[in-house]
């Protein structure tokens, strides 16, 4: 018994055992990858951040909208204006929907019948495009799954329809990274598979490998996908392919120094298990010290609150499973195969002395600085010239996805930034139904729209992006002057009336005047009440106003009511003398018996009512003269600034239209309210932080020292999302780099046991990825028409950089580290041996991305183009500047300027050296 454990031990099947077992249990555990990258694959926010405090306001928000998120659903004729039966079959359409709203989990439908406040927001200028916005439940099922039912539902014959929301763009986004995600997996395989095949020119070799590449990958995979699924930890859309570079790359190059070692040491005569276990000892510290750097550089990015860049922390644990299954896994099929592994070439390929790095490596000891001028010189205006050009906007490679198009059919008919608008909560402790409050909410509307790069605002006071003129005092001055100016005229022939009638009273006439004076005091008493409510909205607007001369204003204003008042009260009492004289004549007509105390009667009353109205006329004079004036007055009040505020009477708060407006725009106990910022532009990296932080200075600027002031205002929408991961990108990408260069740059300090030489042969490197990243840019430019990398590109294309750095840097630190010569004499041979391998390196790391190519997506095209350009400059590079800075580290301390000069001078060969060689 223990002699058969031995004999499976010496052939190393309880490794296999092992990982069979693991990747038995990944298989079965491993999640559906399309729904993890479709739930958890965006950047996850801060608890702390504006998007996530506004989701929560939201969440609360009362009035049967808790938890729901807003849906376009965007009706368009593609021939022209919307007919009015096409208009009718929208209608229907939407009647059809609310009926079934349940079903869609729809809370509440808007559209511009039911709300018409806010037609200009829903109908587009040129009457082609119409939009009914949904409120849906997120609830209800994935937004996948909804958007699919409410395409189908909202479709009308003769018009194109789209049901889009930033929510299903993002969505779709990650839909395609998932739909080409195993084009990209299975392709980068195949590849390995054949490249693999094609440097030993065997069959069972990159079978070995491939099996190697795919148990490490799966075992990573459903790692990662498991803790993302059970414990929420970070995860991006890309997690599956970055994963799949990195380990591929990793398993590719470390199988390659394995087999080529092997096969040198099998084709020697050695034994299958003892070349495996010599190869294990040789190699096992290489691969040691390169699965170590990666993984504690990959590793620390676990350290990063930024989700995405979490993510790629995964990579650590990937590199440690794809080192321990390199010196595990792969000798359990070597030591069992031994040279039939490289069936079905059996005898070594006779190696070819490449000469190319050798060259270069003597070209930079004889001429230095020439080197590093002609290295800079090349590589120098590409690096110098990198530009940080980088796109927020997720649904760059989105092929014709509906949602897309009905973004793009909003952009064109209502704006650039129709489909991604900009949503502004604002939460207080009172109540937003009342003047005060609702007068600095129309105040901030009218300040955010005047804001750069803001095409309209929409609010509880403008819900259709306009203000509403009858909700302003200048519209209440409109009419009012208009019955001062009749109020005017009618004293003006009351004034000429009572000249007359003072002097010539008669019966008929009597009775005309009690009408003339009836209807004048109707619309004196009218006017009082007028004047009275234009004096309350003159008094809160002038105090609102910073124009100067509020306060004689608000003056001549109360004089006027009190000269208004008593003109009323003057023609009141002629009214009542007029009557009592007319009812005299009245009764002196029928009753003879009192003729004479009635025309006595009448003599008395006479002289009193020409009394009466001579103190009538002049005040009617004066009241001319001051109505006048006050006309003036009033003509020019209309026209200032202090016009322009909003002034909303008790009976225009409870009219229809304003109360669906306050149920719009306010929640349930109506102390928070919302401001919908509609931009000018898309969302992008150049404008939209800038304009998004422009808002944010105004709006709090706008509410200091007002009722509103110490407000909550929180925003929230696409571009503030896209601002929320612009910021923390830019903030973390440094600190990124530098930890993840500082730690490998520090371990190859380490491993090579030298400060100066490690460090040139990285700055080559970092030189080499600036200049390739330009060259990309400028490619990718000619190529599409547009130079800016999507946000992730830096990040996808630094796995392969970093693993092409740390493969091919420790291979040179551990020659430098492991010969006992001085440095001049090592530089030459040192960089030949290495560069004996860099051909098959270069061959892998190109063959190993070429799969990306696969998914025709900008982003993949860019880290591919990223990786060749920099393998391929940086191994022209790097023999030219370590061979360099190499000996100029070495005889530039040891010698003085001039002596230096005489040292170059003497190296240099004579004459005589030449004829004698």
């Amino acid at each position: 018994m223990q002699e058969r454990i031995r004999k499976l031990h010496h052939n190393r099947i309880f490794a296999l055992v092992f990982w069979l077992i693991v990747v038995f249990a990944a298989i079965i555990t491993l999640p559906n990858v399309s729904t993890i990258i479709q739930y958890d694959g965006q950047p996850q926010l801060a608890n702390t951040s504006q998007p996530v405090k506004a989701t929560q306001i939201k969440n609360t928000w009362g009035r049967n909208l808790n938890g729901t998120y807003t849906v376009n659903a965007v009706y368009n004729n593609p021939d022209g204006k919307l007919t009015a039966k096409q208009l009718s079959a929208i209608d229907k359409s939407v009647t059809e929907l609310q009926k079934r709203s349940t079903y869609y989990g729809v809370k509440k439908v808007t559209t511009m019948t039911n709300t018409p406040t806010a037609r200009p927001q829903l109908f587009s200028k040129d009457q082609s495009t119409e939009v009914v916005q949904l409120e849906v439940s997120h609830n209800q099922g994935t937004v996948r799954q909804i958007t699919d039912q409410l395409s189908s539902q909202i479709s009308t014959i003769g018009l194109n329809t789209y049901v889009t929301s930033p929510e299903i763009v993002s969505d779709a986004a990650n839909e395609h990274i998932a739909s080409y995600t195993l084009i990209v997996i299975l392709m980068t395989l195949l590849i390995a598979l054949v490249a693999m095949g094609i440097l030993f020119a065997s069959i069972i070799a990159p079978i070995i490998t491939f099996l190697a590449i795919l148990i490490s990958y799966i075992s990573t995979l459903s790692l990662a996908t498991n803790l993302a699924y059970h414990w929420n930890f970070a995860y991006s859309e890309f997690t599956p392919i970055f994963l799949l570079m990195g380990i591929s790359l990793f398993t590719l190059l470390t199988s390659f120094w394995f087999f080529r070692e092997l096969r040198n040491r099998v084709d020697d005569g050695e034994a299958s298990q003892v070349a495996t276990t010599e190869v294990v000892q040789n190699l096992g510290y290489r691969i040691l010290i390169s699965t170590l750097t990666l993984t504690l550089a990959f590793g620390s990015l676990m350290l990063f609150d930024f989700s995405t860049i979490r993510a790629f922390g995964l990579l650590g644990i990937g590199f440690a499973i794809t080192g321990i299954a390199s010196v595990t896994l792969i000798p359990v099929f070597t030591g069992m195969l031994g040279n039939s592994l490289f069936w079905p070439k059996k005898t070594r390929p006779a190696l070819k002395d490449h000469k190319l790095w050798h060259s270069l490596a003597r070209f930079g000891l004889w001429q230095p600085w020439i080197a590093v001028l002609a290295v800079l010189y090349l590589a120098g205006p590409f690096a110098y010239g990198y530009r940080n050009q980088l796109s927020y906007n997720n649904s760059q490679d989105i092929p014709n996805n509906q949602a897309v198009q009905g973004a793009r059919v909003l952009s064109a008919h209502f704006g650039q930034g129709k489909a991604t608008p900009v949503t502004l909560y604002l939460q207080t402790n009172k109540r937003l139904d009342n003047q005060n409050q609702l007068f600095q909410l129309d105040n901030l509307t009218k300040k955010l729209r005047a804001q750069p790069g803001v095409a309209s605002v929409t609010s509880v006071t403008q819900p259709g992006g306009q203000p509403i003129t009858q909700y302003y005092v200048s519209n209440q001055l409109s009419t009012l002057n208009e019955d001062l100016t009749g109020v005017v005229g009618q004293l003006g022939t009351v004034r000429n009336d009572l000249k007359s009638d003072s002097s010539n009273l008669r019966q008929k006439d009597l009775n005309k005047e009690v009408k003339r004076l009836q209807s004048l005091t109707t619309k004196t008493n009218g006017l009082v009440s007028d004047s009275s409510t234009l004096q309350t909205s003159l008094q809160s607007a002038l105090s609102r106003s910073n124009a100067s001369g509020s306060s004689s204003a608000s003056k001549k204003v109360t004089s006027y009511i009190a000269q208004l008042n008593a003109v009323n009260t003057e023609l009141n009492s002629a009214l009542s003398t007029l009557t009592t004289l007319s009812t005299g004549v009245n009764t002196s007509n029928t009753d003879a018996t009192t003729a004479h105390s009635n025309l006595s009667n009448y003599a008395d009353t006479l002289k009193a009512v020409n009394d009466s109205l001579k103190s009538s006329r002049k005040q009617v004079v004066s009241m001319q003269k001051t109505l006048n004036k006050m006309y003036t007055y009033l003509g020019g009040l209309q026209t200032s600034e202090a016009a322009k505020a909003l002034y909303l009477t008790p009976t225009q708060l409870a009219s229809g239209d304003f109360q669906q407006s306050m149920a719009n725009f306010t929640n349930q106990n109506v102390k928070s309210t919302y401001l919908t910022i509609t931009l000018k532009q898309e969302p992008n990296a150049k404008n939209t932080a800038k304009t998004l932080d422009q808002l944010r200075q105004v709006a709090t600027s706008q509410l200091r020292g007002t009722v509103l002031a110490g407000s909550t205002l929180t925003f929230t929408g696409q571009p503030v999302t896209m601002a929320t991961i612009q910021n923390q990108y830019q903030h973390d990408l440094p600190r990124v780099l530098l930890l993840v260069f500082g730690i490998t740059l520090l371990l190859l300090i380490i491993f090579s046991r030298s400060l100066l030489q490690a460090s040139y042969w990285f700055l080559t490197f970092l030189a080499s990825t600036l200049a390739s990243y330009q060259l990309t840019h400028l490619i990718m430019k000619w190529l599409t028409g547009d130079g800016d990398f999507n946000w992730q590109v830096p990040l996808l294309a630094f796995v392969p950089l970093t693993v092409l750095a740390v493969v091919e840097l420790t291979q040179l630190a551990l020659s430098y580290r492991l010969n006992d010569a001085p440095l001049l004499d090592w530089l030459l041979p040192g960089i030949h041996e290495v560069g004996q391998t860099m051909r098959h390196s270069l061959f892998i790391i190109i063959a190993g991305v070429l799969g990306l190519l696969a998914a025709e997506s900008q982003t993949l095209t860019a880290v591919t183009l990223i990786t060749i350009f920099t393998a391929i400059i940086f191994n022209l590079a790097l023999p030219l500047m370590a061979s360099s800075f190499g000996k100029l580290s070495v005889i530039i301390p040891a010698q003085k300027p001039h002596q230096f000069r005489r040292q170059r001078r003497a190296d240099r060969p004579t004459k005589k050296d030449k004829e004698t060689k």
